[in-house]
């Protein structure tokens, strides 16, 4: 029967060549798994789906470098499916055990439209019977199947709520099967993973499944807690436990299975229409072009908040060529983790937000970084759903290959409010000239699919909160770490402060303003603070063996005694005489 989709077919996942990159998977998945194929390993539904259903096979293509990735994947996603019965299973088989328990359901979604598979921990039992966690990894299997087969290409979140969870519910066996279902079987379905009030306990098991994962997903995986989850959540989508205002009591109805798992919310289905940005030298045709929202499918995100961008008001000559390398090398370092968005043409950064600081009386503006990694010239165009309130610098070109543009967005003074309702496409295309006087004509005849498209959201931030430290006050702090390096008595102290990879990283993001002298004394320390790290951890290593031994010779010490107070001192006497009466002779001389 075919599937039928909640969206229509434009929200696919745009990737040059798509057609070829399916074709190819196709052809090199039956060649190289072709013995299981001809075993029976996969179920013939999941195989005629795949040559069948274009869409489908999207879902298992990650890049346009990665497609002997995709065959694997497809691999081990049809014998998973083959083994738990995927197409087979129904609601009857697990609805009344598994989906009542109230901790496995579909509710509201995330800031980013993403909807939202809630997994309460805490109704799962590590002692249940093998039965019963059988039956329960079905139903969490058939949910998400539920919800891919229905829109593929709509992302989800997993909420892992372990609120009042303890010994009990401590199992790294369905951790992991969570994190597997999604990085083998459904591979570009998740957005992320939230994991929500972990108890210490739970340190030493996260500890064992994260060295299982590379660092794709471990970047995947956030822990929040009541007081940064509205980060990602809003607080109206939220239980009040979790410090929302949402009161929703999940109840189980048999027959839900017949019905979407998360039915349409009018509030995310609105239409945003973006404009033609508007650029400060007029050179570009400002014509009004509406183009309807897609749909963000970009597979990685990063929500690390980044350092605010900030000209100074003294700096006015906006094409001085000194200004804007101080401009960029200011964006280049601005960030404390750096946020990109790897597009099928160009890599953008930042990925989701830009930021505007304001309350100072200087310009607002922040900086848009496209890079183009192909072997051909790609054409860009940026637009804004409010172009009265941005001037774009520039707002279209074309990037050459293996090369990087820098996109300048300038708020225009006295339109501070309301920012964060507006947003920002960048639109890309392949193209075969590197010199037009108007790019933006290249994209009005050019075919839909062939034109990546990605979201930006927009926010403001005052100049009070947060404001962005000088080039001599990075070089004083940059001295100031120096001397408490060189200082034994600091050096504790100091990587207390600094041990971190984040905190190192802030500081190794730090611009050198003062020449190549100073950049190489900011290596030098950093390669201390490296040696520093090490040393902590052997000295933690060795405290730990310390300990160790103290243990084991507190439990002889124990025993000795035990022996002593329960076979009496003759007992003991005879213990300690034994070496000399292995040789029968009372003096201890050799035999």
């Amino acid at each position: 029967m075919p599937r039928k989709y909640n969206q229509p077919f434009q929200q696919q996942i745009v990737i040059m060549g798509v057609n070829e990159n399916i074709l190819y998977i196709r052809e090199n998945f039956s060649k190289k798994y072709a013995e299981n194929i001809a075993k029976g390993d996969y179920d013939a539904r999941d195989l005629q789906r795949l040559q069948n259903d274009t869409e489908f096979a999207c879902t298992y293509i990650r890049g346009d470098h990665r497609l002997d990735e995709g065959v694997d994947l497809l691999h081990s996603s049809f014998k998973f499916r083959n083994e738990m019965k995927i197409n087979d299973l129904t609601e009857a088989d697990f609805g009344k055990d598994v989906i009542d328990l109230g901790g496995l359901y579909f509710h509201k979604k995330d800031k980013q439209g993403h909807r939202i598979l809630w997994l309460k921990v805490k109704v799962h039992k590590k002692d249940a019977s093998a039965e019963f966690l059988t039956v329960e990894k079905k139903g969490i299997a058939f949910v998400v199947e539920k919800a891919f087969y229905n829109n593929p290409f709509s992302q989800v979140v997993v909420l892992l709520d372990m609120t009042n969870c303890g010994l009990v519910n401590m199992d790294i066996d369905f951790v992991q099967y969570i994190i597997s279902l999604f990085k083998f079987y459904y591979p570009t379905f998740l957005a992320y993973i939230l994991i929500y009030d972990m108890p210490w306990i739970f340190n030493a098991a996260w500890r064992v499944i994260k060295s299982w994962l590379n660092a794709e997903a471990v970047a995947k995986i956030k822990f929040v807690t009541k007081s940064d989850i509205q980060n990602y959540i809003s607080p109206e989508d939220l239980p009040p436990y979790m410090g929302g205002t949402d009161t929703f009591q999940f109840v189980y109805v048999p027959g839900m299975s017949d019905h979407s798992p998360y039915p349409e919310d009018k509030t995310y289905k609105k239409q945003v229409h973006f404009l033609e940005a508007q650029e400060d030298t007029r050179s570009i045709d400002l014509s009004l072009t509406k183009v309807e929202s897609e749909p963000d499918l970009s597979l990685d995100h990063n929500y690390n908040k980044p350092v605010l961008r900030h000209r100074s008001a003294g700096n006015r000559n906006n094409n001085s060529s000194d200004v804007r390398r101080q401009q960029s090398l200011n964006r280049s370092h601005s960030f404390t983790s750096p946020s990109t968005f790897a597009g099928s043409l160009l890599t953008v950064s930042p990925a989701e937000e830009l930021v505007f600081q304001v309350g100072d009386g200087g310009d607002s503006f922040d900086m848009i970084s496209l890079t183009n990694s192909l072997p051909v010239p790609v054409a860009f165009k940026v637009k804004t759903t409010a172009p009265e309130k941005f001037r774009v610098r520039p707002s279209a070109g074309i990037i050459k290959p293996d090369k990087k543009e820098e996109v300048y967005v300038y708020l225009v003074p006295d339109f501070n409010a309301d920012v964060a309702k507006d947003k920002f496409l960048v639109m890309a295309m392949e193209t075969t000239v590197t010199n037009v006087a108007d790019p933006n004509a290249l994209f009005k005849d050019a075919p839909r699919d062939k034109i990546m498209q990605h979201k930006m959201r927009c926010t403001t931030v005052s100049s009070r909160d947060k404001r962005v430290t000088s080039p001599d006050e990075n070089l004083a702090s940059k001295e100031k770490l120096r001397s408490m390096i060189s200082s034994p008595s600091m050096g504790k102290k100091f990587m207390s402060n600094t041990g971190s990879p984040a905190v190192r990283d802030t500081y190794q993001s730090q611009p050198s303003r003062t020449g190549q002298k100073k950049a190489d004394g900011g290596e030098d320390l950093d390669r201390q603070v490296e040696q520093l790290e090490k040393q902590t951890k052997s000295l933690q290593m060795q405290l730990r063996l310390l300990m160790c031994v103290q243990f084991v010779t507190a439990v002889a010490l124990i025993l000795v005694m035990l022996a002593y107070s329960c076979y009496g001192e003759e007992l003991f006497s005879r213990f300690l005489a034994l070496p000399f009466d292995f040789c029968n002779d009372p003096y201890g001389r050799k035999c």
